[in-house]
């Protein structure tokens, strides 16, 4: 119990310091360190999830909100289930986006332009690769052995998939 409160303190301190600085995100820890459920000798990572709350996740084109990042969520045929591409949407007008903008842009081969999660790991991997060592483990780039962090972005409405 302590070890669980101990951790939801640094996810309060964390969000403080996010609100401080201006930046519009929610964090959590989650995994076997944060839910007390290991033990010592087993050497548990720290699972840390960042997500921002200014990018809107459409499902539908009604989604669309003015002013902010947006990106429609698009099935292929390879992925899995509950796994989507990301198609960048302009945030002055609900059309898509047609040129690659930025870093974190890849052109599609049928032409959409869809926010790469590859890129963005690159990135984070660039920033920080003259400060400290990186760590990468699946989704997470981190500057820590110990720690697993993961940037995430929210889908505010339901998917049907996961509703059974």
């Amino acid at each position: 119990m302590e070890r669980r409160k101990t951790y939801l303190w640094r996810e309060n301190m964390v969000m403080i310091g996010f609100t401080l600085s201006g930046q519009n995100c929610e964090c959590f820890h989650f995994g076997s360190q944060s839910e007390g459920t290991t033990i010592p000798g087993l050497k548990s990572d720290i699972d840390f999830l960042t997500s921002s709350t200014n990018i809107n996740i459409m499902r539908v084109w009604g989604d669309w909100e003015y002013g902010i990042v947006n990106a429609l969520m698009l099935k292929d045929d390879i992925g899995l289930p509950q796994q989507y591409l990301l198609q960048a949407i302009r945030n002055n007008t609900p059309e898509p986006e047609t040129s690659l903008r930025g870093d974190m842009f890849v052109r599609k081969d049928s032409g959409e332009v869809l926010i790469s999660a590859e890129r963005h790991k690159q990135i984070v991997e660039y920033t920080i690769q003259n400060k400290e060592e990186i760590t990468r483990n699946g989704p997470s780039v981190s500057n820590s052995l110990n720690w697993d962090m993961v940037i995430a972005v929210h889908v505010c409405k339901p998917l049907p998939e996961i509703q059974h």
